[in-house]
């Protein structure tokens, strides 16, 4: 049975300095581990930094990576509302945060607990 498609959605305000390690972590580790379709979508929120640049330079080698650029801050709740827009395009959505707080294979296991439950929410504490 094939896995689900996944979409992977990633906050950003002004993550020029941190962001690209955790864009390149993640799209290798889904390349080499996940057979489903995967889409990583960076929502970019009112950033003034280059954000926007880096991501489109590792979108440039993985071409799952897009982004949705809001020029004026909408905060990560919004950006999350915006980006929870895209629902249609796969079967399953998730978050991390673009400091990288969350390995990629902590959110696998999330994914692959999925069928679990209607929801599953990862944490650090628990």
């Amino acid at each position: 049975m094939p896995e689900p498609s996944l979409l992977l959605l990633i906050p950003a305000y002004n993550e020029e300095a941190r962001i690209e390690p955790v864009l390149r972590l993640y799209a290798d580790f889904f390349r080499k581990n996940y057979s489903g379709k995967f889409q990583l979508v960076v929502v970019l929120n009112g950033c003034k930094d280059n954000t926007r640049g880096v991501v489109q330079k590792v979108a440039a080698d993985f071409p799952f990576i897009s982004f949705l650029d809001f020029p004026e801050a909408i905060g990560k709740g919004g950006a999350l509302i915006e980006g929870l827009k895209l629902a249609p395009l796969a079967d399953l959505i998730g978050y991390v945060d673009a400091d990288g707080a969350t390995p990629p294979k902590a959110f696998y296991d999330l994914v692959r607990r999925s069928g679990e439950a209607d929801c599953v929410i990862g944490s650090r504490w628990i």
